[in-house]
């Protein structure tokens, strides 16, 4: 079995999440992820919102982000 470098993974990792992006965006769905702190959504047609919540209600279900 090889042994993969910190590179090696990054570049997995990048082209992972850009396969996943795709997918979604031909699915006609969001995509979310972490940046700087905050939960981001993603949506197909390139709109952006935040979604972080702090021990907040929302819709009756008690959400903690960490």
């Amino acid at each position: 079995m090889k042994d993969f470098s910190f590179k090696d993974l990054e570049r997995a990792g990048r082209e992972a999440a850009e396969v996943a992006r795709k997918s979604a965006k031909e699915a006609g769905t969001f995509i979310s992820y972490g940046k700087d702190g905050e939960v981001i959504r993603e949506f197909p047609d390139g709109r952006k919102t935040d979604v972080s919540y702090d021990r907040e209600i929302v819709e009756g279900y008690h959400v903690v982000v960490y």
